[in-house]
């Protein structure tokens, strides 16, 4: 048809497909968030494979409840990963709590070598900065979006319909 007739309309140009709210955001604020909730899916599979070997290698009733207690415990620790995945700063605080709060249980507890008590803050040490780089970085995550919905890019003048292409004539 004639491309001046008002009562027919034109051709829209395909829009670009939006994309989803984790490849808009620097992969230097996802890259600890993905750290931190695959540590906790790595922490929920430890448990129960703990709580697990408990009861196959000895059955007997206390075995039992620590296989209870380590399914709980995993219970936590999933819920925490998938809300840290979906990018839950609450995910993210009760994350930093709970590890927090085991640090402090490793610090108080008493053991008998120096060496496993070092070994044991160590370890705890380094899941500690990958926990909080989690978090801090759930926090920037939602300030980049904010601020990406503040302020967005600006369109090109390239992008605009009116400087397209014409489509070959037929």
């Amino acid at each position: 048809m004639d491309d001046q007739n008002p009562y027919q309309a034109g051709e829209v140009p395909p829009s670009t497909p939006k994309a989803p709210h984790w490849e808009q955001v620097p992969s230097g604020i996802t890259r600890p968030v993905t750290q931190l909730w695959l540590l906790g899916a790595g922490l929920t599979v430890f448990t129960l494979a703990t709580g697990g070997w408990t009861w196959a290698k000895n059955q007997h009733v206390l075995a039992m409840m620590n296989v209870i207690a380590a399914a709980m415990l995993s219970c936590v620790y999933l819920a925490l990963a998938v809300g840290v995945y979906k990018r839950s700063r609450v995910a993210a605080c009760l994350t930093a709590a709970l590890w927090a709060w085991v640090f402090v249980m490793h610090l108080r507890q008493d053991t008998a070598g120096m060496a496993d008590t070092l070994r044991r803050i160590g370890t705890t040490l380094v899941i500690g900065v990958v926990v909080l780089r989690g978090t801090v970085a759930t926090f920037r995550h939602h300030r980049h979006l904010e601020a990406k919905k503040r302020q967005p890019t600006r369109a090109r003048i390239s992008d605009d319909p009116a400087f397209a292409p014409k489509p070959p004539a037929a």
